[in-house]
């Protein structure tokens, strides 16, 4: 059956350095529905010195998307509450648009998709770091979803990537990590751009184009590829966790002011941890109604919707895979999107 998403929580481990040390979380092994069951435990309490003093207040840019989940699931959990931590949530319809109020400090905290114009702001001095995971791509798991419209799939006259030349291909958002993923998908298989049309369509305007039949193939973000799927419009062919494992496809970013402030940074990714490691053990068909609740309320997307979903995956200490990083700025180097080489290792901060 397809990948499950959501439900009963199970063992926390506090953040290596502010908490007592704990077992890292099995990844899913390739194909994998769900974690291993001798994984679950009971969630623990939070270490009384990662507590702040007084009630404290940080300001976090979110976008309504299914990769956040865990921290929609910490914050409606209490978790952050808990620990003194006051979050007053603002939206933002894309990640690129949270760096300018990240560098001035207007914001503390942000979650969003690395893309090529991240790593543009990044080479020029913009004063912020990435302090954990915000989702990368894992065999068994992913969000980002090759699509073929349903008569195309169904006739067998798309089956593989040889069968791209000469068709119409939405490839999202220049620079986007699907725009990445496409690219080196079309690489990896001897193609080029140039061997078929690419279209630009956000995933919102996917299932549209396959309706109309103006569009033959798409790669588009949960809920909309599933939605897809439900309406008979598309197959699903393949995802992210399929054609560039180990992306790191989005990320959590802090404000020069927040890192300054070791006390609220360890808060801050403790409630954040604890929401992804009982994320990772989640399974629909034992569906904690209050998880799927709480990342229904900050996406608009119905529980029953997030319950078929493919599922963004996380690593469980929060780490960050500086390495893909690196690859992805060099990737876009070579494409032109990318002017100026940053220092990344120097922006990432995981204290």
């Amino acid at each position: 059956g397809r990948r499950r998403l959501l439900a009963v929580l199970a063992g926390l481990a506090l953040l290596a350095g502010c908490a007592a040390p704990a077992a890292r979380v099995p990844a899913r092994e390739p194909g994998a529905t769900s974690p291993p069951a001798s994984t679950a435990s009971t969630a623990a309490a939070p270490r009384a010195d990662v507590r702040l003093a007084s009630p404290t207040t940080v300001k976090v840019g979110y976008t309504p998307f299914i990769s956040m989940a865990p921290l929609f699931v910490a914050l409606e959990r209490g978790y952050f509450d808990e620990l003194n931590l006051r979050l007053e949530m603002i939206r933002f319809n894309s990640g690129a648009l949270m760096v300018a109020p990240l560098s001035t400090g207007e914001l503390d905290f942000g979650g969003g998709g690395l893309n090529a114009g991240l790593y543009n702001a990044l080479s020029r001095d913009i004063r912020i770091r990435i302090v954990a995971d915000g989702s990368h791509s894992h065999p068994g798991w992913g969000t980002s979803v090759v699509l073929v419209r349903k008569d195309l799939w169904d006739s067998g006259a798309i089956r593989t990537p040889a069968d791209l030349r000469g068709r119409r291909v939405s490839f999202a958002t220049e620079g986007s990590p699907i725009d990445y993923m496409m690219r080196n998908w079309v690489e990896q298989n001897g193609l080029t751009m140039d061997d078929m049309e690419v279209l630009r369509l956000t995933s919102s305007d996917v299932a549209v184009g396959f309706q109309n039949g103006a569009l033959d193939v798409a790669t588009a973000s949960e809920p909309f590829p599933t939605q897809a799927v439900a309406s008979g419009l598309a197959a699903r062919w393949l995802d992210d966790g399929d054609v560039v494992p180990g992306m790191q496809i989005s990320a959590i970013f802090a404000s020069e002011r927040a890192v300054s402030q070791p006390e609220v940074m360890r808060a801050f990714l403790v409630a954040y941890l604890r929401g992804i490691r009982e994320y990772l053990e989640a399974d629909a068909g034992r569906a904690a109604d209050d998880m799927l609740a709480a990342i229904s309320k900050w996406t608009t997307v119905p529980a029953e919707t997030l319950r078929q979903a493919g599922a963004p995956y996380f690593d469980p200490d929060g780490q960050v895979n500086v390495d893909d990083l690196q690859r992805q700025q060099e990737f876009w180097l070579r494409q032109g999107m990318v002017r100026e080489r940053a220092d990344l290792r120097a922006l990432v901060d995981l204290r």
